[in-house]
This record gives C-alpha cells, sequence and structure tokens, in this order.
C-alpha cells in the first residue's frame, strides 16, 4: 500500500480539509494537534505565496541556477538536468534561503564529490515567521516537492531510488512529507531536524522511517525547547547520529567563539548563526564536512553517550552496524541494516574545522600496593606520542574529577584531529582533588594522594569500512600497552607530577 494511501485512512469526524489543485488535499485530523506538543494548528499560506522553486546546478552549470518547474517540461527539457545520474535535493529551514552561505557551500562540496543533480528547493516565502505558520507550510512545501518528483519519474524515467533528499531543521520534516508521498525514495538525512510542534507526535507529523528506504538523522541540538534548544532529542530514522551526545556541540559556547571575532572571519551571516542557533546549525557543518573529507565520522552503537565515553562500544563486526560513518557515507552501511529503527550512535567532534577527529580507547590499569588509599579522585592528562606525530596534553577528565579504584581499571575515550599512528610512548599527569562537599575525599597528613598505575592501554577505536571486522580476530594486536622504566611492577604518580610510559611492557 503507497504510504500516502495509509495516511488517508487516519480520519475524525471532525477532519478539516483543503485541496491545492494537482498536489492534492490536505487534511487536519485530531492527529495533528496536542495540548502540549502541538498546540496550534493552521493551514499553510497560499500556493503563490509561498511560490516554492526547485532549482538546479549541475557540474556544467555550477553557479547559474536553472529553474525546473513541474507544469512546463521546456524548462526540465532544456536544462542540465541528467536523469541517469543521482539526484540530490537540499531543503533549507525556518527563516532560511536558498541563499544562504551553507546552502551554496553543501552545493559546492557536493558537485566536487560527484557528477550528480543538485536541486534546491526554494521556499523562501513561507519560512518566515510565525513559526506556527512556517511549520504549517512544510506540509504544503512537501506536497510540491513530491508532485515534482512523481512529475519525473512517470515523465522522465527518474529512479525514485537515486533520489537523496537532505534537509536542515524544518527542511528534515519537509522532506518526510514529499517521502511519503513518493514510494521508493532512496534516503533522506535530517540535519537536526526541528523539535518544536514535532517532538513527541504521531509518526505522519514528522520524518520518521517510512518516509525513504534509508532515513539517516544528525542530531546536534536536543535539548529542549524550553532550554533553547531547536533540534529533536528524539530518534526519527533508521540510524540517528548523536555528536557530543547530540546537545551541546564543542566551539558553540559564546566564550568559546566569541561573536566579533566570527563577525571578522566569516561575515554577518555566520556571525548571527552562532549568537542565535550554533548547536542547530553545527549538524550542517558537520554532513558539509563529511562530503570530500579524509577523516571519516566513526559512531558506535552505545546504550548512552557516557557508555560512549567510557570505551564500552568499540567493537565493530563484519557486515553489522555496530559502527557506522556519519554523514554522506552513512548510505554504504544501509545494506547491513536490521529491521529495527531507531538505533542510536555516538561520536565527539572537535571545536572548529575539521570537525571529524580520530578516536583512541585509554585504559588505566590500576595497582593496589599496601600504602595505596582504596580510592582517589583527581583529574587527569595524557600526551601521546607515535613515531610521526604527538597530541599533546588531552584532558581525561573534561567534566570534573573521576573516582579511581585501586586494583580496577578505567577507561577513556579521548580524540585528536590526526591519526597518530602506533603510539610508542604516554606523558600522563595526575593531580588530586578534594572536594569539601565530601569530606572522605580530605587528604592532608592522614591520606595518600598518590596514584598507582600498573600500565596504560592505547586503541584506535576508529576503523575504515574496508577494515571492518578485522578487530574481531586480532584485537589483541590492535592494543599497544605501555609500561614505565624500573624494576617495580607499577608506577607510582604524587599529586601535581607526571610520569612517562613506554611500550615496551
Amino acid at each position: 500500500m503507497p504510504l500516502q494511501n495509509k495516511r488517508k485512512t487516519r480520519s475524525s469526524s471532525d477532519n478539516e480539509t483543503r485541496c491545492y489543485d494537482d498536489l492534492g488535499c490536505m487534511t487536519l485530523t485530531k492527529g495533528w494537534y496536542h495540548l502540549i506538543y502541538r498546540p496550534f494548528n493552521v493551514f499553510p499560506l497560499s500556493r503563490e505565496m509561498i511560490n516554492t522553486r526547485f532549482i538546479l546546478h549541475t557540474r556544467r552549470n555550477p553557479t547559474e541556477g536553472q529553474v525546473l518547474n513541474a507544469e512546463n517540461d521546456k524548462t526540465i527539457r532544456k536544462s542540465d538536468f541528467d536523469v541517469k545520474k543521482p539526484t540530490k535535493i537540499i531543503i533549507h529551514g525556518f527563516i532560511d534561503t536558498p541563499l544562504s552561505n551553507w546552502v551554496k557551500e553543501m552545493r559546492r562540496e557536493l558537485l566536487k564529490k560527484g557528477d550528480w543533480n543538485i536541486i534546491t528547493v526554494d521556499w523562501a516565502g513561507g519560512s518566515l515567521p510565525l513559526y506556527t505558520q512556517a511549520t504549517a507550510n512544510t506540509r504544503l512545501v512537501g506536497m510540491e516537492l513530491a508532485y515534482f518528483l512523481n512529475h519525473l519519474i512517470s515523465h522522465f524515467g527518474l529512479d525514485p531510488a537515486d533520489v537523496h533528499m537532505i534537509g536542515h531543521s524544518l527542511g528534515a520534516h519537509t522532506a518526510g512529507y514529499a517521502g511519503e508521498r513518493v514510494p521508493g525514495i532512496g534516503r533522506i538525512t535530517g540535519l537536526d531536524p526541528a523539535e518544536p510542534y514535532f517532538q513527541g507526535m504521531p509518526y505522519y507529523v514528522r520524518l520518521d522511517p517510512t518516509d525513504a528506504k534509508f532515513v539517516d538523522v544528525i542530531h546536534t541540538d536536543g535539548k529542549s525547547i524550553f532550554l533553547l534548544g531547536y533540534g529533536m532529542s528524539q530518534p526519527c530514522g533508521h540510524v540517528d547520529f548523536y555528536p557530543n551526545n547530540g546537545k551541546e556541540q564543542p566551539g558553540c559556547d559564546i566564550a568559546e567563539n566569541p561573536i566579533p571575532l566570527t563577525l571578522v572571519k566569516e561575515g554577518l551571516e555566520e556571525a548571527s548563526r552562532v549568537l542565535v542557533a550554533c548547536n542547530h546549525v553545527r549538524a550542517i557543518k558537520y554532513f558539509i564536512d563529511s562530503i570530500n573529507s579524509k577523516c571519516q565520522y566513526m559512531a558506535h552503537q552505545c546504550d548512552s553517550f557516557d557508555h560512549y565515553m567510557q570505551g564500552r562500544c568499540y567493537a565493530c563486526k563484519e557486515n553489522s552496524t555496530q559502527c557506522m560513518v556519519m554523514g554522506l557515507q552513512a548510505e554504504d552501511y544501509a545494506l547491513s541494516l536490521p529491521k529495527t529503527t531507531g538505533m542510536k550512535l555516538y561520536t565527539t567532534t572537535g571545536k572548529e574545522y575539521p570537525f571529524c577527529r580520530k578516536h583512541y580507547k585509554v585504559t588505566l590499569e590500576l595497582a593496589r600496593p599496601p600504602r595505596a588509599e582504596d580510592w582517589v579522585q583527581g583529574f587527569m592528562r595524557i600526551s601521546l606520542h607515535s613515531d610521526d606525530a604527538m597530541a599533546r596534553n588531552i584532558d581525561l577528565t573534561p567534566t570534573g574529577y573521576v573516582k579511581l579504584q585501586h586494583g580496577h581499571s578505567r577507561t577513556f575515550v579521548v580524540s585528536h584531529p590526526a591519526e597518530l599512528g602506533p603510539i610508542k610512548k604516554i606523558d600522563f599527569y595526575w593531580e588530586y582533588d578534594m572536594d569539601v562537599l565530601q569530606p572522605r575525599s580530605l587528604c592532608f597528613f592522614w591520606c595518600n594522594d598518590h596514584l598507582y598505575v600498573s600500565r596504560i592501554q592505547v586503541m584506535e577505536m576508529d576503523v575504515s569500512q574496508d577494515s571492518r571486522g578485522k578487530r574481531d580476530d586480532s584485537e589483541d594486536t590492535n592494543v599497544v600497552e605501555l609500561c614505565s622504566h624500573g624494576s617495580r611492577s607499577y608506577t607510582d604518580i604524587a599529586s601535581r607530577t607526571s610520569a612517562t610510559f613506554y611500550n615496551n611492557c
């Protein structure tokens, strides 16, 4: 059964219906209302006011766009549109236009990557405030896009499996509305789909996995709207990526990214985005960076971000989705997806471009000599050395002190912009922390604030797609063990001092 027919069966006795020429009819049922999540609902503005347009760019016309019109086949025949090539569709969101810098940048990177049809959906006439009206307009824009695609399918032989829609914020849900009306759409990528009026609503109100054969979503601003988070935290794809836990993105703190500096470096538009919606826009930046980057945004399936940062989720078995690449290359893993949806994958990024990072699992094996305390708490930093590179002062405790139990091990996930190669040496810094709110942590003359480390293990977590599965057979060979020089089986590290470990265990 076509998806659009499935949805038409959802009706009630007090439906409100409005029809739009050849596009079809739209109905507001009770399912489109919710006292908390969607308290107001209106019909879209007129087709003339929204004035949805489809603008084509290809490698033959990379700068001058060609407007395609389903009601005028000459605009399509005389254009550079090639039905034999894959089609990428970019859909902007609230208070955005096709002239936005990110739309141009994404278009350029996509054309650099492949000889594709790049179509930008211009719905600037409907994306302006009020937000309630803009959310309603997305339904009509989705119908316009579906009508356009169905026309290309029936009159020009377009294969819907070759269509990939990429939507940001409200644009992500717009892609969903189009996908439900075009059976067989290959892929939809949702870049931080908008939360207000969509989070907590039924699947037919928002982007969901039934809207395309493969739906991947990147969440970067998943705080509640009451905390000024604009994006959904709720899974809404076959796979949902949560970089940095999908809420606060590195580099979006105003203290880290001053507005005047951004204004000078990147202009007024980018400065306003940093001020108003830095986390929300970061999903766009990650996706654009992924298109032609040699660094892969490797993410791992995990129960929670805390578990991911503790190194509990790093397996990458062959033909599985325990790890996937976030961004454009995510579709390379689609064939091995299980039937379940809402798979959560986690990764971390850097504060600035290039955002992609290489990840390492660092495990401390702690000794327990007679003079050691049962537990200590404090802060740690490490520097990783290889033959060709070095990563200085990586913070193992960026969110505050950690409690360590002597005689046990503790694992951390750290990252670096470049691949370091086999680790040959580690400089390890330890600083005990006394918390006045925890009297047992106060350490003066009657306790020992030293940390006793037997050895440190380092393993690179990120693997390329071609090498997936190798880790299961040779996991031990991927782990580098480092110990300190000396006759003892452990290293005694006093508070506020450092120790060096070598791969000579």
